[in-house]
């Protein structure tokens, strides 16, 4: 899928055409409605669901046109500056319907760098106990304690260690303040409030909110980062859930989880998330990470999630929430480590995950794509430091390019230049394995075959859970990730050092082809309206057509080999689209050299316009077809440059996370004169024509035993990705005493562009082992 990226935020003038309208967006998923996790405590029974480094992608939701046009029932006069007891309007977020609403709230809480803004209706749809149990009030004791918490801890400590927000003073919110008969002043302070951080606490309208017995009920959105908030009105602007700050905030907060009023409740609810759990600094902890969101929406907009979400997870720790050195067995582990070390519910995934590829193994697993993230950083902050972190925050490269940047800048001189230094790559090989070896090396502070320094994380315990199957389950190796495969006999016992006879590895030197996931529609529509959606396409009288299908992080292909005439070398086709305007497209492209690059052609309704956050993917692959076509369109491309040459011709259609609309539809395709099937005979995908080639694998080997005594060694591998240990090399490397030898299998991509797992055959003493 296209990597997740956060959309820089464009020109304001779009605010009134968006307000304008009464048409809702489509109720599609906005956000990741899969995370278990809390980011603290036990995985099994965490509830909180993050939503990403900006809400929706930052993309703008529709604002309820009812609702933009009502005259705030609160104070209607335009402050200079606010005091605790004022009433105002702010944003308000429908997670379910995706729908932005204004709502009134009351500042109830004013520190140094911080506003606090409580809803003045928090509470659940009528009939709900949890309002009975009062799960939805807020103390002016729990707000005081959070301004000071954010005054003395969390700001002065983000501000050293990552960045401070430009101070907006709200100007920029006459825009929406007019829409909403207010005068254009209405949210404008003083300079001494622009520095402020706007807390919005509300009880966000989440499927938990409407019915916690659903499968997405069961978790909700604790807190996000919206930066069209921050647009809208000019300000710096957080929203944090008003649910259970009694249990949920403090560092000592009680637990009444097995108290009648709160089991009756939680039975009530039909929820398997107990009530009135004590979960210490959940809310100070989210508000630490999503501010880190905040600041890296200024320092790096388009920064990659796992980054973004690494330096956030970091935040924590920073800040003194989150103790990554408790062992991810133990209680009070951090969930999204120990999900990532292999010990939480396998249903949320396990060791074997790329580091790179946020959400590589689908939604219900992006715990551990959390987990993975935060120890990557745990791992570069025990090496180098807060100053490196502060670089990678701030360092405008994305990524792996990034972190390289960083890695260079951090090296010590040498005659003026930098001098020799890890890689991103190398750096990334190192931490895979100190993954599994941290912990067994700590008692002997010595790693046979490694250096301690590089293969251990100070602030961490960290192991990997050999025996959970989520450390190898998916056939071949994640791109940026590893598989973690205990050697074992053929009847799966596990092997000590002093087994091993031999070791083998084969890795495939080109990713499985990805099959055709175009279909064939008999009655695709006649048009595409303004209620098409993906879930309601429509159908019509026909002809056939080839369809892209519909849905989130999609890149489909059609491709054939064609014969372009010498003369009226032309490519027509009939088309129909419904993609989401400016982030989704379908292409039409060719390709003179067997499917190693493409050109997108252009026709009358094509464009290279597209927005600033689009993903990579699309940007690089215009022009394209974008928005609501309406009716079905004649379109021809030029394909003189072609003439009398053999020449691959497609079809694609790439999407992003967010918003899904109906796909892209093609019929009636000819070159020149000589006409293609609307069936999908004949038709390839883009690796299928040209399979995608692994860039590389690393395969490292570790070893322990139960006295402190650890082993490391890699394998080295030839141009074709195969390597041997003969019994001899085993010995001499990996010795005899370690009672648990692992494999960890890593696929190298320093593109970051691989979405695809790489098929390997690893064997011991001639049995294939699990993994490949």
């Amino acid at each position: 899928m296209p990597r997740s990226k956060r959309a820089a935020w464009g020109a304001l003038a779009a605010i009134a055409g968006l307000l304008s309208t009464s048409a809702l967006m489509s109720t599609t998923a906005y956000a990741d409605r899969q995370d278990p996790g809390t980011g603290s405590g036990d995985a099994t029974t965490g509830d909180v669901r993050t939503v990403g480094p900006d809400y929706n992608g930052g993309k703008q939701l529709s604002l309820t046109k009812g609702m933009a046009k009502q005259r705030s029932r609160s104070s209607a006069a335009a402050e200079a500056s606010a005091e605790v007891g004022t009433s105002k309007t702010w944003l308000a977020l429908n997670d379910v319907t995706g729908q932005i609403y204004l709502k009134s709230y009351t500042m109830r809480g004013l520190g140094d760098h911080i506003q606090v803004w409580v809803a003045d209706d928090t509470k659940f749809p009528a009939g709900d106990c949890r309002d009975n149990l009062g799960l939805s009030d807020i103390t002016d004791a729990q707000v005081s304690s959070f301004v000071h918490e954010f005054d003395t801890n969390i700001y002065p400590t983000e501000s050293a260690a990552f960045s401070v927000p430009p101070s907006r003073d709200g100007t920029g919110g006459a825009d929406l303040a007019g829409q909403i008969g207010q005068p254009a002043d209405y949210w404008k302070v003083d300079a001494g409030q622009s520095d402020d951080i706007v807390v919005l606490v509300d009880n966000v309208k989440d499927a938990n909110y409407y019915d916690p017995s659903t499968p997405d009920g069961q978790t909700y959105i604790a807190g996000f980062f919206y930066s069209v908030f921050n647009e809208y009105v000019d300000r710096n602007v957080m929203t944090i859930d008003a649910f259970d700050w009694l249990h949920r905030t403090g560092a000592t907060p009680p637990d009444d989880s097995a108290t009648a009023p709160y089991t009756a409740c939680t039975a009530d609810l039909g929820s398997n998330r107990p009530l009135g759990q004590s979960k210490p600094h959940l809310y100070e902890g989210t508000f630490a990470h999503e501010y880190q969101h905040l600041l890296e929406y200024y320092a790096d907009a388009d920064e990659e999630s796992w980054i973004n979400e690494g330096l956030s997870d970091w935040a924590q720790t920073l800040v003194g929430y989150v103790d990554p050195s408790i062992a991810p067995d133990k209680p009070g582990a951090d969930s999204h480590l120990s999900c990532f070390q292999g010990f939480a519910d396998p249903a949320f995934g396990g060791p074997e995950n790329s580091l790179t590829e946020w959400q590589d193994q689908g939604g219900p697993e992006i715990l551990c794509d959390y987990g993975a993230a935060y120890s990557f950083m745990e791992y570069l902050a025990s090496h180098y430091g807060e100053a490196f972190m502060s670089k990678l925050h701030t360092n405008p490269g994305n990524g792996l390019a990034g972190l390289d940047a960083v890695l260079k800048a951090s090296a010590p001189k040498v005659k003026g230049k930098p001098g020799p230094h890890k890689t991103a790559m190398q750096t990334l090989h190192d931490w895979a394995a100190a993954m599994a070896l941290d912990s067994a090396a700590q008692r002997k502070h010595t790693i046979r075959g490694g250096v301690f320094k590089w293969l251990t994380i100070a602030s961490m315990n960290a192991k990997i859970n050999w025996d959970n199957a989520q450390a190898y389950s998916t056939p071949g190796a994640p791109p940026n990730g590893s598989d973690y495969v205990r050697l074992r006999k053929a009847n799966g016992s596990y092997l000590g050092a002093k087994d091993l006879r031999s070791l083998t590895f084969d890795g495939a030197s080109t990713l499985a082809p990805t099959p055709v996931e175009w279909t064939e529609s008999a009655t695709p529509p006649d048009a595409t309206t303004d209620t098409t959606t993906c879930d309601n396409t429509g159908n019509g009288a026909g002809p056939a057509a080839l369809y892209s299908g519909c849905g989130e992080n999609l890149d489909r292909s059609i491709v054939r080999s064609v014969a372009v005439p010498s003369g009226g070398a032309t490519l027509s086709f009939d088309a129909l689209w419904d993609a989401e305007d400016q982030w989704d497209y379908g292409f039409v492209q060719v390709s003179a050299d067997g499917g190693k690059t493409w050109q997108s052609l252009a026709t009358a309704d094509t464009t290279t316009e597209h927005d600033p956050g689009a993903v990579a993917a699309v940007v690089e692959n215009l022009p394209g077809f974008t928005g609501d076509s309406g009716s079905w369109k004649t379109e021809t491309a030029d394909l003189s440059a072609y003439a009398g040459k053999n020449v691959l011709v497609g079809f694609r259609y790439i999407t992003d996370s967010g918003v899904n609309e109906a796909g892209f539809w093609v019929r009636n395709i000819k070159v020149g004169a000589t006409e293609l099937p609307s069936t999908l005979a004949g038709w390839q995908t883009i690796s299928q024509a040209n399979p995608t080639k692994v860039a590389g694998y690393t395969v490292q080997l570790v070893a322990y035993d139960g006295r402190g005594r650890s082993w490391y060694t890699s394998v080295k591998l030839n141009s074709a990705f195969d390597g041997r240990l003969n019994a001899f090399d085993l010995f001499r490397k990996l010795g005899f005493r370690a009672t648990t030898v692992g494999a960890i299998v890593t696929q190298d991509d320093p593109t970051e562009s691989v979405t695809q797992y790489a098929r390997y055959q690893l064997k011991v003493n001639g049995v294939l082992q699990p993994g490949g």
